[in-house]
């Protein structure tokens, strides 16, 4: 469209508000919508107040308050304040300005003096113009500046002072009131330098060029009738940048740019542009190359292709914008990163990423009606279309910064949508189609039109998911309940039957994508995953198996392809890559680095980038690489959360994704992750409670066992998302990868040499070089080579002498001593046997006659009461004999059982038993054995858990002995597991051997018993066998038979904790007597 009918377009649109026809004009902002990150006193600040920032040249970040210094290293704050009575504290509490000389000295000027700290020792000195005759000529430091010589200059409210290192005092400069080396006025307030070496020194009353070899002085003042002069005399800031050019701010005078060739002079100020505000504090052209304002009344950004001005505000409401708009102080760290001091604390920008953000401003009618993005689409002219999820449709005119709203109008439906939900927005040509849960829609911008398609039309359901244009201009409508198609005969057709046909029975359809091939992909519902349509002969190919292959995830979200025959995937659980030529199939996951495992959308930059909208921010994959960065809602996006089919590439190679809170806009070459990848940084060692000096080599002493490391890395974009790992060379065998933690520490450590090293993984997801330190704990005096020696000498001395006396004993007198000892050692230990092991006998026989007893009780009892029914010939019915007939029969089978297994026990301790020894599936044994006790188990309230680890395992055995063991074990773990417990059963490979265990969650078993558990006469249960029954035969059995197939048997358990019972098989049997 030309410009004519753009400007046709907007005065019909313009038209139609004033008809009421559903359209309403809004203008956009004119300035790009940037995130800011804030820093206040909740994260540590000690005031809000940020008079200064500065970065030193160890990465740490120094603000100046109206309440204190403060140091930062992402992590935490250290406060500087001044103690009254104490000397190694600064001068003052309100700074106004910080610098670093040349030997790594911070300089702190404050309104009470200035302090230097030296960092490395920690000391710090003070100077006043008085107290110390330091001949600083006043105590309210404006500038601290130090120019290319290292030379220290000092401005104040009462002269300016350069620091003389040799006297460890001040000298005056400039203040002759009857020379002409007097500057303007001896109210400094801001110092610079150019390249030729002349200072420009900016006062209350004018600006000052100094000649540092000649020391004459040229002064500029402001001339209301000369342009070409100072805006106002009043200098508040003088900064020059790396374009050759002295930017002048004034004190509610506006901003001055001066050519230091020609030394003219261009003014900004109300009168001539929209600068924000008079009053200029600080001025900074950052790495990208633009220039930054702080102002009185927000901080700006000079557009200098036409001398405008962006300004970025403060909103109360939004916390994502600058914190106030009285900005104080400008600052870009090493990492890129705009720091912006204002009265109600930090501002940080991120640079290098310039997203854009639409979104709706309550306190703005200029702005986006809703912030639940659905759909995007710009059309041949620039329009950008955004659905919303109940605002209807913005039109976004960005070239004349204004929108047009399209919504459901009940009174003129060739201006009404169907819907204000909106669930997607496509184009072609003139025509615009917006799918709703109530139906499709095509806008027609030839006539500003609107036509409505529902069910009574063609269309399969009103409930319309997706849409896509294809390559013949065919327009594919993805419903709830299928699928149609709309060609340019204005014609629909059904898909439908065609898909149930083919076996599809989940028919909505979640997204439609055509590849270079004109193959067209289908997302099917959850059931259905992704399908493939032959448009020539109408055949549905499922690709169920990429969703066999890919689980767990359950939805396909979006469908994208490259030209190398690979079909992205987009799911609730990972992005999915699906060469269709070779049928490889990849995953990539939140373990690869992708920001979020729920993708909403794919947009591919070019076949070596694509960028993806998630649950958690975006992700850029470089696909050779496999490399994943991520960009989170601190980067400037609009929000970590974005919607589904809100994502769109332009022509021009713009990206857009939506969200829960507007619209996000960017051009892949300005997202430059600047790869800034410092090093970390060694904050601090303490040994015990000593801070311990840093240096490459350290020498502890051998007292210093217990050391902790702090470190940290100076890139400030997203500290939250920089990770550590570290290791201690001589100790640990690999890196330490702390979680959310900047601290290593290391307890007893012994004598010895060692390497700690550290390592930082960037807000990029790039590792920094290891930093490290040596450290030797020499060994203690006792250690050392002189001290052994000392040892072996008195060790000699003690081994003659007693030598020596050994001698003059006799020999027989010692070995019968010995034999005698020996033998009452061996006749307590025999004596001792004896008596447990008659202890055991009965205990055995007590329990195995008590275990007999009952039944024969039981059965004895059912008899008698039965003869004495029939003596009195009372009536009986069956269900009362069948009930005492299976009590008889219950115990006679446990009588029957208990005899069994004495007898088993007797043939295996004597010998006589024969093995039944064939090849048999040990997991369907012993799976099959589990099974057949499901019922019985769970009747007692109990969970029984099968989990066997492999299908399938051949072995010799004999089955009826092992089916016996496992039971046996199983009925033990269920006799002591109380209701709600549970029982697992498991079966796995171990070393060419099979490994079977039952463990339950029962009362467990003291460990002073796991060795004699499988002993016949002892008892592991003595306290709880009257509770839970048993006579204690059934692990003696076990353990025989397990050794009879040359296995092994053990338990492990503790009291209160539950048991697990653990059997190790041979595979092949080495044939025996017993077999």
């Amino acid at each position: 469209m030309n410009k004519g009918n753009r400007v046709f377009l907007s005065i019909i649109l313009s038209a139609i508000i004033l008809l009421s026809m559903g359209k309403e004009v809004l203008a956009l902002n004119n300035y790009e919508n940037r995130s800011f990150k804030r820093l206040t006193i909740d994260d540590g600040l000690s005031q809000t107040t940020i008079n200064d920032i500065f970065q030193d040249s160890n990465g740490y970040m120094w603000i100046g308050t109206r309440d204190g210094l403060n140091k930062y290293n992402g992590h935490k704050f250290e406060i500087y304040k001044y103690k009254e009575n104490e000397k190694n504290s600064i001068v003052g509490n309100n700074i106004t300005d910080i610098d670093e000389d040349n030997e790594g000295n911070i300089w702190v000027g404050t309104s009470a003096g200035i302090s230097k700290i030296d960092v490395k020792n920690e000391q710090i000195k003070n100077y006043l113009p008085k107290e110390n005759l330091c001949n600083l000529s006043n105590y309210k430091v404006k500038d601290i500046f130090i120019d290319r010589d290292g030379e220290i200059l000092i401005a104040t409210e009462d002269g300016l002072n350069r620091y003389n290192k040799e006297s460890d005092n001040f000298e005056r400069l400039y203040d002759s009131p009857i020379s002409h080396e007097s500057l303007s006025s001896q109210f400094i307030q801001s110092i610079t330098e150019d390249n030729e070496g002349n200072y420009w020194i900016g006062t209350k009353k004018g600006l000052n060029k100094v000649n540092k070899s000649t020391h004459k002085i040229t002064k500029f003042y402001e001339n209301k009738d000369d342009k070409n002069s100072l805006s106002l005399n009043n200098i508040s800031k003088v900064y020059i940048d790396d374009l050759g050019f002295l930017w002048i701010g004034t004190h509610y005078g506006g901003l001055n740019k001066m050519n230091l060739y020609t030394e003219e002079i261009i003014r900004f100020n109300n009168d001539n542009t929209n600068i924000p505000g008079g009053y200029i504090r600080d001025i900074l052209r950052d790495s990208r190359g633009t220039l930054w304002i702080a102002t009185d009344s927000g901080f700006s950004k000079l557009n200098e292709e036409n001398n405008t001005f962006s300004t970025y505000t403060s909103k109360g409401y939004d916390d994502k914008s600058i914190s106030s708009n009285n900005v104080l102080s400008l600052w870009e760290s090493q990492s890129g990163t705009i720091w912006i001091g204002t009265w109600e604390g930090i501002s940080l920008l991120n640079n290098n990423n310039s997203f854009n953000h639409y979104k709706n401003d309550p306190a703005d009618k200029d702005s986006l009606r809703g912030n639940m993005i659905s759909g995007i689409y710009e059309d041949d002219d620039g329009f950008l279309w955004v659905g919303t999820t109940n605002q209807g449709i913005n039109i976004l005119d960005r070239k004349d910064n204004k929108v047009y709203e399209i919504k459901l109008n009940m009174h003129n439906e060739n201006s009404s949508l169907t819907s204000n939900v909106i669930r997607q927005v496509v184009g072609i040509e003139n025509e615009i189609w917006i799918a709703t849960e109530l139906g499709l829609n095509k806008y027609d911008k030839n006539t500003n039109k609107i036509t409505r398609y529902k069910d009574i039309d063609g269309l399969v359901s009103n409930d319309v998911t997706s849409l896509y244009i294809d390559e013949d201009k065919t327009l594919w409508i993805g419903t709830s309940n299928g699928l149609s198609s709309f060609d340019r005969e204005n014609k629909f057709t059904d898909y439908t039957e065609i898909f149930k046909r083919s076996g599809m029975h989940d028919l909505e359809i979640t997204d439609i994508h055509e590849d270079k091939d004109g193959d067209l992909w289908i997302a099917g519902g959850i059931a259905e995953g992704l399908v493939k349509l032959d448009r020539d002969t109408n055949e549905v190919t499922s690709y169920k198996h990429i969703s066999e292959k890919s689980k767990p995830y359950s939805l396909i979200l979006s469908i994208e392809s490259d030209n190398k025959g690979n079909i992205w995937i987009g799911t609730d659980y990972g992005l999915i890559k699906y060469n269709k030529n070779t049928n490889i199939l990849k995953r990539y996951t939140e373990k690869d680095n992708l920001a979020n495992n729920f993708v909403y959308g794919i947009i591919l930059e070019d076949d070596e980038n694509i960028w993806l909208s998630t649950n958690y921010g975006i992700s850029k994959l470089e696909v050779s690489k496999e490399k994943f960065t991520n960009f989170d809602s601190t980067d400037g996006i609009q929000a970590n959360e974005f919607n589904q089919y809100s994502y769109y590439k332009s022509k021009s190679g713009e990206i857009f994704f939506g969200g829960i809170n507007g619209l996000t806009s960017f051009r892949p070459e300005d997202i430059n992750e600047k790869s800034y990848i410092p090093d970390v940084k060694i904050e601090s060692i303490i040994s015990g409670e000593n801070l311990v000096k840093i240096d490459e080599n350290i020498e502890l002493t051998y007292k210093d066992t217990q050391i902790e490391f702090t470190f940290f890395m100076p890139d400030y974009r997203n500290t939250n998302r920089i990770q550590y790992k570290y290791k201690l060379d001589g100790l640990d065998k690999g890196w330490v990868y702390p979680e959310n933690r900047n601290q290593a520490n290391y307890t007893n450590l012994s004598a010895g040499k060692y390497t700690f090293m550290v390592s930082g993984r960037n807000s990029s997801g790039e590792w920094s070089k290891p930093t490290s330190v040596n450290i030797n704990i020499p060994n203690p005096p006792w250690k050392i080579p002189i001290a052994y020696i000392i040892y072996i000498a008195v060790i000699l001395v003690i081994i003659l002498i007693a030598w020596n006396r050994v001698k003059i004993l006799n020999s027989l007198v010692k070995q019968r001593t010995a034999e005698l000892d020996k033998k009452l050692e061996e006749n307590e230990e025999l004596y001792s046997k004896l008596l447990k092991q008659e202890k055991y006998k009965n205990n055995y026989f007590v329990n195995l006659s008590h275990e007999l007893r009952t039944p024969l009780n039981v059965i004895v009892s059912t008899q008698r009461l039965i003869e004495n029914l029939n003596k009195k010939k009372t009536h009986i019915p069956k269900e009362k004999i069948s009930y005492h007939m299976t009590i008889m029969k219950r115990n006679c089978d446990r009588l029957i059982n208990l005899i069994d297994n004495i007898i088993y026990t007797s043939k295996i301790e004597s010998g006589s038993y024969k093995l039944n020894i064939k090849e048999h599936n040990i997991v369907y044994l012993v799976e099959e054995v589990a099974l057949s006790m499901k019922d019985y188990i769970e009747e007692k309230g109990i969970e029984l858990i099968i989990e066997p680890d492999i299908e399938e395992k051949t072995i010799e055995c004999d089955a009826i002995e092992i089916e016996r063991v496992v039971t046996n074990l199983i009925s033990n773990a269920v006799r002591f597991t109380k209701p709600n417990g549970k029982i697992e059963v498991s079966i796995s490979d171990f070393n060419h051997k099979v490994l079977i265990s039952v463990k339950d969650s029962g009362i467990g078993i003291d460990p002073k018993y796991h060795e004699s558990i499988f002993n016949r006469f002892a008892q592991a249960y003595e306290d709880s066998r009257e509770d839970y029954g048993g006579s204690g035969l059934g692990l003696t059995l076990a353990k025989q038979l397990i050794e009879l197939h040359n296995g092994s048997i053990w338990v492990e358990s503790k009291l209160g904790k539950g048991s697990g019972f653990f059997i190790i098989l041979p595979s092949k049997q080495i044939s025996t007597d017993n077999e």
